[in-house]
């Protein structure tokens, strides 16, 4: 039997990662190239779009704020 994700292990997309961060597109992709941020899966092609961990992206966030 298969169970439902929680809201916290599913995937979001590059744009939802962004909105959480408060980041543009271009810093996603240079933190993710930086190993700041590791993307969960990459879908195939050279312009494969990253997906997210919601988690992983809401603990970033969180962390950033505490900085700021």
């Amino acid at each position: 039997m298969l169970s439902a994700m929680s809201n916290d292990d599913r995937l979001i997309s590059s744009k939802e990662a962004c909105e959480l961060l408060g980041i543009d597109r271009a810093t996603l992709i240079r933190w993710v190239h930086r190993g700041k941020l590791a993307a969960a899966h990459k879908l195939p092609g050279s312009n494969g779009a990253y997906l997210f961990s919601y988690s992983t992206v809401a603990r970033l966030a969180a962390e950033t704020r505490k900085v700021a």
